[in-house]
């Protein structure tokens, strides 16, 4: 007997309280209402403070590993975030090399080796705040140097802002001698 889509939502608002714990089930529910009620769907990630993004990130998830039957101890280990980026990479024939991948890299380190690209070793990680002002002169600089507006953010920003730095220090370069 089939669950019902109150029963469903309700299953998936408690799994979403204890998300870390949950993902894999979260997962696999968010998929189901989604597939069954998508107004439901909607209601669940706006309640939960889920998020659009991540609750389709989720389903997403659930879609591609589900049916491989692997190791949900080890899915779980790997994360949410690194099975969203490798899955749109996976077959049946690459899964477990595709794992190990997600196993050995960082989040950021796995989107460049999906992008084909080499990790950089002993990256570095930097957050900072900008006021709104200081900000959009950062976005201004950014797509002036080769960033690239992606829905709310920005992509290749690391790259732009190195770009940036360096016309910077050459000019003053030039100033100086």
């Amino acid at each position: 007997m089939a669950i019902s889509i109150d029963d469903l939502f309700d299953k998936a608002t408690d799994l979403a309280k204890d998300f870390d714990d949950n993902f894999l089930d979260l997962a696999k529910a968010l998929r189901q209402l989604l597939d069954r009620d998508s107004e439901k769907f909607r209601d669940l990630w706006m309640k939960t403070n889920i998020g659009r993004r991540k609750a389709y990130y989720l389903v997403e998830v659930s879609r591609m590993f589900d049916p491989m039957g692997l190791s949900k101890p080890r899915l779980k280990k790997i994360g949410w975030t690194k099975l969203q980026i490798i899955g749109k990479h996976v077959t049946k024939d690459n899964v477990g090399e595709m794992l190990e991948l997600a196993e050995q890299h960082t989040s950021k380190e796995l989107e460049g080796l999906m992008r084909g690209e080499k990790p950089v070793n002993a990256a570095h990680c930097v957050l900072m705040y900008f006021s709104p002002k200081d900000y959009a002169l950062l976005e201004r600089t950014l797509l002036k140097h080769g960033g690239a507006r992606s829905g709310r953010g920005i992509n290749d920003k690391e790259h732009a802002l190195i770009r940036a730095l360096k016309r910077l220090e050459d000019k003053d370069k030039d100033n100086a001698g």
